[in-house]
C-alpha cells in the first residue's frame, strides 16, 4: 500500500489487481522498440497493466476516485476492499466517489450484489461522474449503465456535473475529455501543494514522458494528446504530483523537461 501526505492530507492507492495489457495499443503509434525500454513486455509486447484507486483522506472524510472491477473479476489476486481495510478504512465511511470515466476497471465496483439486485458498494457516498460520460451511456443503453449508475440513481447517491468545477476546498474535477467524451482527472490541493490523479489520461508514466503516444482505442485521440500536452505542461511549471492508475512500476512522480519532451522523475514516499 503506497500513501503520502500532501499537506494536511493523505493520499493512498488502493489496489485491485493487475492484468497484462498491449503495450503497443498503450502507447501508439510508437513502435515496440520506442517505448519497450525499462518496462520489460513478453515476446508479444504485453506488460502488467494495474488497478489502482485513489483514496484521498482528510482526517475522517474519506473520498475514493474509480472503483475498480468490484466483483467483475474474482480472479485476482488482490481487490479494492481488502486494501481498504488495509488502511482502516470501511465502505461505509466512503463519503464521495469520483468516476473518472465509465469504463468497466474504473467503474465495476460501484455497486454490489444484494441477494437478487444491485445496491451501492458505498451506501453513505455522492457519486460524481460528468454528465456528457453518462449521456452517452444512457444514448448506448450501456449495460454499465443499468448495472454500475441507475441503482445509484434509483437511491439518490449519483450526481453528474457539467466541465471542471471545485468540488471542495482540496478537491476539483478537472474536464479532460479524449480518452471517453466526459474523461476527468482530480486535483488534490493542500498547504500550497498539488497532486493530479489522471485516471486514463495516461496509462504509464511514458504517456507523458511522450505525450504523442496514446491508447489507440481512446474516443478522440487527438482530444486525448492535446490534454496530456497542457497537463504536462501544466505540471513542469506548478512542479505537481501526477498519480496513475495503471502504472504498476512509476505511479507517482513529478515532471521535468528533456530534449525529446518530458522526463518523469519518481517521487520520494
Amino acid at each position: 500500500m503506497v500513501s503520502y501526505d500532501l499537506g494536511a492530507i493523505r493520499l493512498s492507492h488502493v489496489h485491485d489487481g493487475c492484468g497484462a495489457i498491449d503495450g503497443s495499443r498503450v502507447f501508439y503509434p510508437a513502435s515496440q522498440e520506442e517505448w519497450s525500454p525499462g518496462l520489460a513486455p513478453d515476446p508479444v509486447g504485453f506488460m502488467l497493466n494495474a488497478y489502482q484507486p485513489l483514496l484521498i483522506s482528510e482526517g475522517a472524510q474519506h473520498t475514493l476516485v474509480d472503483t475498480g472491477f468490484g466483483e467483475e473479476n474474482p480472479r485476482r489476486k488482490r481487490s479494492m476492499f481488502e486494501s481498504l481495510q488495509q488502511v482502516g478504512v470501511h465502505p461505509d465511511e466512503i463519503a464521495r466517489v469520483i468516476i473518472t470515466h465509465a469504463h468497466g476497471d474504473h467503474i465495476s465496483g460501484n455497486t454490489i450484489t444484494h441477494g437478487r439486485s444491485l445496491r451501492p458498494t458505498f451506501p453513505h457516498a455522492e457519486y460524481i461522474v460528468q454528465e456528457r460520460e453518462i449521456a452517452a451511456m444512457r444514448e448506448a443503453d450501456d449495460e454499465s449503465w443499468r448495472t454500475r449508475f441507475q441503482p445509484l440513481v434509483e437511491r439518490g447517491q449519483l450526481r453528474t456535473i457539467d466541465g471542471s468545477i471545485q468540488i471542495s476546498e482540496s478537491l476539483a474535477c478537472l474536464l479532460t475529455p479524449g480518452h471517453t467524451v466526459g474523461h476527468q482527472c482530480v486535483l488534490v490541493s493542500s498547504e500550497g501543494q498539488q497532486a493530479l490523479f489522471l485516471g486514463a489520461l495516461a496509462l504509464s508514466f511514458k504517456n507523458l514522458e511522450h505525450p504523442g503516444w496514446g491508447a489507440s482505442w481512446a474516443w478522440s485521440r487527438e482530444a486525448n494528446e492535446e490534454n496530456r500536452c497542457k497537463v504536462a505542461e501544466w505540471a513542469v511549471d506548478n512542479d505537481a504530483i501526477l498519480i496513475l492508475y495503471h502504472d504498476p512500476r512509476r505511479a507517482w512522480f513529478r515532471l521535468g523537461r528533456a530534449d525529446d519532451g518530458y522526463r518523469a522523475m519518481p517521487l520520494e514516499m
